[in-house]
């Protein structure tokens, strides 16, 4: 399976965090000891699982997905990648 290499996108318009929400999760900022993470959390289901379910579609391809991981930490994508295999 191919690395997909993720930037921080530049903003746009097509982004919104209602369809993360109608998909059961939502992107956290301002998160960590020191205010500087942004993560990836469940809303209707575990956290691991909004991990899968992002990271999955991703790497299938849609680029809603792919934008939402960009637009995470590091450290937080480093995490999902870890559990879940290359972003």
């Amino acid at each position: 399976m191919p690395v997909m290499a993720l930037t921080r996108p530049t903003p746009t318009q097509s982004f919104s965090l209602v369809q993360a929400h109608r998909e059961g999760w939502t992107i956290l900022e301002g998160c960590g000891p020191e205010h500087a993470d942004t993560q990836l959390r469940g809303v209707t289901c575990s956290d691991q699982n909004a991990w899968w379910q992002v990271a999955r579609r991703a790497r299938q391809g849609s680029p809603y997905h792919r934008e939402a991981l960009s637009r995470l930490s590091s450290s937080e994508r480093e995490q999902i990648s870890l559990r879940f295999g290359p972003l």
